[in-house]
């Protein structure tokens, strides 16, 4: 999606470029919650790959939203005077967007923290079979103290 880029501070001086940029990050909430929906629905299908095809989106996304908030903040009260009804419905999409991005980021960080969970069980249990097992003087099964060693995980770039 290509939108014309953001005004500048000093440049936003009619209702209709005030419409315009509230537009814009309507536009722009409404394709990171696309994005952010399909990175969730991904993650909980067990397609980290897919999802992770998603960061740049995000991340493109993410900067543009921010960027034009930056202009609304730099120009608050003028919006508010020109177009006070697209500022209330702005509140609630945003408190929307808020919502929608807290499930992400719950969603993501569950699956984080499991595959911590499965790369720290792969090492014990790389570690566990690879040490040595010797008897102690009761001829009971002692495993040898041996130093961890790191496991390295290679993905492709």
């Amino acid at each position: 999606m290509t939108t014309a880029p953001a005004p500048k501070h000093d440049r936003l001086s009619s209702r209709d470029e005030a419409e315009t940029l509230l537009s814009r990050i309507g536009e722009t909430m409404v394709a990171l919650v696309q994005v952010f929906e399909d990175e969730t629905r991904l993650v909980r299908a067990g397609k980290l790959s897919a999802a992770a095809g998603l960061v740049s989106e995000k991340t493109n996304l993410a900067a543009r939203y921010l960027r034009e908030f930056k202009s609304v903040k730099a120009k608050a009260k003028f919006i508010r005077d020109q177009v006070p009804e697209l500022v209330d419905e702005m509140r609630r999409a945003h408190a929307s967007f808020r919502d929608i991005l807290s499930r992400n980021l719950r969603t993501v960080a569950t699956a984080q923290s499991v595959a911590e969970g499965i790369v720290r069980g792969a090492a014990e249990e790389a570690r566990r079979s690879a040490s040595p097992h010797s008897y102690r003087a009761d001829g009971r099964s002692a495993p040898a103290k041996t130093a961890t060693r790191p496991v390295m995980i290679s993905r492709p770039s």
